[in-house]
């Protein structure tokens, strides 16, 4: 499979493993990995996708979670609600240096209800891919696949 070579030749250790894990689990319902560039993939179910995984400098992570502009959002947990806003990213400028999500400063955005300045365009973007992490992400990919993904 590309994906897993792409991520075996720019991800060591702990990144990798959990790439992989998350790679299989994608896969293993039903998503589709397509490679939107080098090092990039959309997954894909039914002309439909949860996520988008980049591997980024020895690091990776998952974007453009449709939280947006999906109604049946509304019915998601408050705990996934609250790891979703937890993981909204915010265009900033860190020591002289550009987001580099291409929409800086990034826009004004509502997210459950509540507004959100300097949004990036991938407006959620997961990060720090602990095993309570990768558990949510895994909860949020079923409730993907159950309300949206059919």
């Amino acid at each position: 499979m590309e994906i897993k070579d792409v991520l075996e030749k720019n991800l060591k250790d702990k990144a990798l493993s959990s790439a992989l894990e998350i790679v299989d689990y994608l896969t293993e319902k039903g998503l589709v990995p397509i490679k939107e560039w080098a090092t990039g993939f959309r997954f894909v179910k039914n002309e439909k996708s949860p996520c988008l995984m980049v591997i980024n400098n020895g690091n990776w992570f998952l974007c453009d979670v449709p939280v947006v502009s999906e109604p049946e959002w509304g019915s998601l947990s408050n705990d996934l609600k609250a790891f979703i806003v937890a993981n909204i990213k915010i265009c900033n400028v860190h020591q002289g240096n550009p987001c580099g999500c291409g929409s800086e400063p990034g826009t004004t955005k509502t997210i459950f209800g509540k507004e959100y300045n300097n949004v990036c365009t991938s407006e959620i973007q997961f990060f720090n891919f602990t095993p309570a992490v990768l558990d949510k992400i895994k909860e949020l990919i079923e409730w993907w696949l159950i309300n949206i993904g059919n």
